[in-house]
């Protein structure tokens, strides 16, 4: 009988299946226990291989991780990026794409805790440095939406980075808590919550903010700050 070895085609199909696998097993592992607490062992017999098949995909715990914390900001990237395309107005899309992220982070806490809630120390990179660099292009795309809004609205002239900043901690802020918390106690509807945060955090930017100057390194007007000039303010949320 004449034994015929799997397809080129079947052959990358079951290896992309198997890495899928490991991949969803490490992810609920890494929520439920800690991505410390759970060894390359572990994640393979979860889904019923030994540890050296892992090693055909990744070299390392680490690169599992760095996988699944990408997959999950291309995932926000591309979420973002459909909720605005269905709003004409900038301030329309500020709105929309807030509440959208606060659903996703509650829908998705799982891949949530991965990204944000993983170790200090990642290969070598400090978290805060990490979640910067993969979230870039996230944050680059609400702190234009942000400078859009400004122009289009008219706000007072202020530093709209700072402002910016000030609305991404907040709704992935409340984001965070909803994650930790699971319900708002005494508040089954928590979209009330998310709605009501929007609109203050809005009635907030149409005022001039009044800092203490000792607060203030350097003032920069809108001239200064026309484009979004860094990305690098992913991880405040960053926590333990």
């Amino acid at each position: 009988m004449e034994v015929t070895s799997p397809s080129p085609s079947r052959r990358v199909e079951r290896k992309e299946r198997l890495r899928g696998e490991i991949l969803a097993a490490a992810s609920k592992m890494f929520a439920n226990r800690g991505y410390e607490a759970v060894t390359l062992r572990e994640i393979a017999k979860e889904i019923g291989y030994t540890h050296a098949v892992i090693y055909q995909h990744f070299p390392d715990k680490w690169h599992i991780l760095a996988e699944l914390s990408r997959e999950t900001i291309a995932l926000m990237v591309q979420n973002f990026d459909a909720i605005a395309a269905k709003h004409l107005s900038p301030k329309e899309r500020l709105f929309a794409t807030s509440r959208r992220l606060i659903q996703f982070c509650v829908a998705h806490p799982q891949q949530f805790r991965n990204v944000f809630f993983g170790p200090e120390n990642r290969d070598g990179v400090r978290a805060g440095q990490y979640l910067n660099d993969i979230g870039a292009p996230l944050f680059g795309r609400f702190v234009q939406l942000f400078f859009d809004v400004a122009k289009d609205e008219g706000l007072p002239n202020t530093n709209d980075m700072v402002v910016a900043h000030t609305w991404w901690f907040t709704i992935f802020g409340l984001a965070t808590l909803m994650v930790i918390q699971g319900v708002v106690p005494e508040l089954p509807d928590q979209t009330l919550v998310v709605e009501q945060t929007i609109a203050t955090l809005w009635a907030g930017v149409q005022v001039v903010p009044r800092l203490p100057k000792s607060a203030i390194t350097k003032r920069s007007g809108r001239s200064s700050a026309s484009k979004p000039q860094s990305a690098n303010s992913f991880c405040l949320l960053r926590t333990r």
